[in-house]
């Protein structure tokens, strides 16, 4: 996490900007902006320190030292910015001391954090995702009234669920979308299960672990399906057997039937080395609006994957490595489309390019090729092509090292499911680099 301010001073020739770094080595890094005499002397400003508390104290500190240098601090917040442009605006009062109680929730005694709290309500602030996020975190970690902490965790995810469904924009400083939700959602677990409601936690942890996977989201699922869901508990053994040795399972690692398990896999008993997670099928009103999304209908072999499976996970467990092989909910289609085309293209024209060589060599709709499935932790996934045709509703293989190249065409979704399935069970190489297994 970077957080960012930015000061403006006429003529607009050194404007600067102020990074607050947290983490176990915080830092306060100052940049010179703007610089046309001498750019290879952007930095002005490096100081290190041993703990949060005197980073945020130097940082509160030399804003301030600008501010009376004669600066305004600007609306800007993403720390990668070098140029503030033409007049730049300055940040309203109620965004800075938003961004003042993120700094004290990093270390500041639970006194300050609620006397901050209190005095952004009435302010635009108090609607912020960020700030129903902060008020929550400062409720549990304070032990304040537990309803109005879970409460400021759920109305913090409604607000930034209903911001981006309506295109409006929330004020997080510089904390990305994906960031903040991240947060949300792992506070929101957290509370449900001091709720003694497991199945709602494990849902957002779940969640979490398909759309923005980390060895702490993992580890946390893992200790959720062994305390509460017996029924799973080998999934997490799936998971202490991937990443135990960055640490963190040692409560699983004790289970007798984890010995157990651990014979199973390095004897190689599991003859196939693949099944699936339990299923979670789709709807055909969900699969109906992701056509009309996409402008096209899904081949009927992936449909009825959808109806039966739907956003799934094919597990892949060989005696000494594992990997998921992820399905996308069909809502998610259209943006994972989008992310390849960007990817493959960073213009309009390079774009049209990448399209007619997609034609002639692979005789396919670039446009036309859908993400429906990632292996996790890698940059590949397999693609359905939904243009309308001969090459209707074939698949391939594509990975970003390649990103104009498709691997391992085949006529049909369901031929190429049962490809890697086949493969996995003869322990191919070919399919099981798709794996990088």
């Amino acid at each position: 996490m970077q957080l960012a301010k930015f000061f403006h001073r006429p003529p607009g020739d050194d404007d600067r900007e102020l990074v607050l770094i947290p983490g176990d080595d915080p830092r306060v890094i100052g940049v010179r902006m703007n610089r046309e005499d001498d750019p290879d002397s952007e930095q002005y400003l490096r100081e290190e320190f041993s703990d949060i508390d005197d980073a945020a104290a130097a940082f509160r500190r030399h804003a301030a030292e600008l501010v009376a240098s004669g600066y305004v601090e600007t609306s800007h917040t993403n720390y990668t910015l070098r140029d503030l442009g033409p007049d730049p605006q300055a940040k309203p009062g109620w965004q800075k001391g938003l961004d003042e109680l993120m700094i004290q929730v990093l270390g500041s005694p639970l006194a300050e954090q609620a006397k901050q709290i209190a005095a952004l309500r009435g302010t635009p602030a108090e609607h912020e995702p960020l700030y129903l996020l902060l008020a929550a975190d400062h409720g549990k970690t304070a032990g304040e009234d537990f309803a109005q902490t879970l409460r400021y965790a759920e109305q913090a995810r409604d607000a930034l669920n209903a911001r981006r469904a309506s295109g409006q924009a929330h004020y997080a400083w510089s904390i990305t979308e994906q960031e903040l939700e991240g947060e949300i959602l792992e506070l929101l677990s957290g509370l449900y299960l001091l709720a003694s409601n497991p199945a709602a936690s494990l849902a957002i942890i779940e969640h979490l672990c398909r759309t923005a996977p980390s060895h702490d989201r993992i580890r946390q699922r893992a200790d959720l399906l062994c305390g509460f869901f017996p029924e799973r508990r080998e999934e997490a053994f799936d998971d202490a057997y991937q990443w135990s040795r960055f640490g963190g399972y040692d409560v699983i690692l004790l289970f007798p039937e984890y010995a157990e398990y651990v014979a199973r896999r390095k004897a190689g008993a599991s003859a196939k080395g693949w099944r699936w997670r339990p299923a979670t099928p789709i709807n055909d009103a969900d699969i109906s609006a992701a056509e009309q999304t996409l402008g096209v209908r899904l081949p009927d072999d992936y449909r009825d994957f959808l109806r039966t499976r739907g956003e799934t996970e094919l597990l892949v467990r060989l005696p000494e490595s594992s990997s998921e092989l992820r399905f996308y909910a069909p809502g998610e289609l259209a943006t994972q489309l989008r992310n390849v085309l960007d990817f493959i293209a960073y213009s309009e024209d390079e774009l049209e390019e990448a399209c007619a060589y997609f034609r002639k060599a692979y005789g396919v709709s670039l446009k036309h090729l859908i993400p429906i499935a990632e292996p996790s932790q890698l940059s590949r996934c397999l693609l359905l092509h939904l243009e309308p045709g001969e090459r209707y509703g074939w698949c391939f293989q594509w990975d970003h090292d390649g990103a104009w190249e498709l691997e391992q065409k085949q006529p049909s979704f369901d031929v190429a499911l049962k490809a890697l399935t086949d493969g996995i069970e003869r322990r191919d190489a070919t399919q099981l680099a798709f794996f990088d297994l």
